[in-house]
């Protein structure tokens, strides 16, 4: 735009005669202070927006030091099954020996567990008043 001096010159001339010598001080004193105030405003932007970057950057690393140090739980030992139907020598089930179901275990009990559900001998047995 201004790739010459003597343009400057010539605008600068221009605004004299429009705007007086007076005023002229003053807008420039105006856009000085105003220039002043945008750059502080940006740096100030900048200084905010690196701040949060440098702390989501360091709370990422966080998780992952504390996803990378920690080793998976374990799963616990399932429960011993018992067969639904006698083997066939007569003979009681091994696991039939084995404790019963214990009050601390009702997070395995509710309407969705497999433990609320009907036995295979009262399925069979409603099966066969129905025949």
């Amino acid at each position: 735009m201004f790739d010459n001096p003597e343009k400057l010159f010539i605008i600068l001339i221009i605004a004299l005669f429009i705007f007086g010598p007076q005023k002229l001080i003053g807008l420039g004193g105006a856009m000085g202070r105003a220039i002043r105030d945008f750059r502080s405003a940006v740096r100030d932007a900048q200084e905010q927006f690196s701040a949060a970057a440098t702390e989501v950057h360091e709370e990422v690393h966080k998780t992952e030091d504390a996803f990378s140090s920690t080793e998976p739980a374990a799963l616990p030992a399932p429960e011993p099954v018992t067969p639904a139907f006698p083997t066939t020598d007569g003979a009681a089930p091994a696991a039939a020996t084995a404790e019963p179901h214990t009050a601390g275990d009702s997070d395995l009990e509710g309407p969705h567990s497999l433990a609320s559900e009907p036995s295979s001998q009262t399925v069979l047995e409603s099966l066969q008043r129905k025949e």
